[in-house]
């Protein structure tokens, strides 16, 4: 195997997806304030890893149950974007962002999850966000995926 080769398969190991689910809730959205790192105590939306061999609809909606305990039976994706994040492998995540209206229930912080809550749109700027939050915001917004 040439060096060529074996360095595509090391960038090719390290390339994972992942999964946001913005649940929306008449004028408000939920978030979940991160219990560990990267982004420790930084507020976003519930997610995490895609599992081997599984949906990504499947995961945004186990990861806002394993978090919250809020379920979203109708998934929308909003869109994607591919992140490198830094560290001696150079991991590629491909982001997979999606949207739900909320049906029932308090969220109830879980797992990786250290708060979960409501908050107004217009809040959502002046807390301590992941990157490209509001960006997300707006175009989970922007799709009118009906209302409450």
């Amino acid at each position: 195997m040439d060096n060529r080769q074996e360095q595509g398969e090391k960038q090719q190991a390290a390339h994972t997806h992942g999964v946001g689910l913005i649940l929306l809730k008449k004028e408000s959205v939920l978030m979940v304030k991160r219990g560990k790192q990267p982004f420790l105590d930084y507020w976003s939306y519930p997610g995490g890893a895609v599992e081997p061999g599984e949906k990504l609809e499947a995961a945004a909606a186990r990861e806002l149950f394993e978090e919250t305990g809020l379920a979203a039976p109708t998934l929308y994706l909003v869109g994607q974007h591919v992140v490198e994040r830094p560290g001696p492998t150079s991991d590629i995540l491909t982001l997979h962002v999606f949207t739900a209206r909320w049906q029932a229930g308090v969220p109830v912080a879980a797992d990786d999850a250290a708060d979960a809550r409501f908050f107004r749109f217009e809040e959502v700027p002046g807390l301590q966000t992941t990157p490209k939050a509001e960006y997300w915001l707006d175009r989970a917004r922007a799709l009118d995926i009906g209302q409450d």
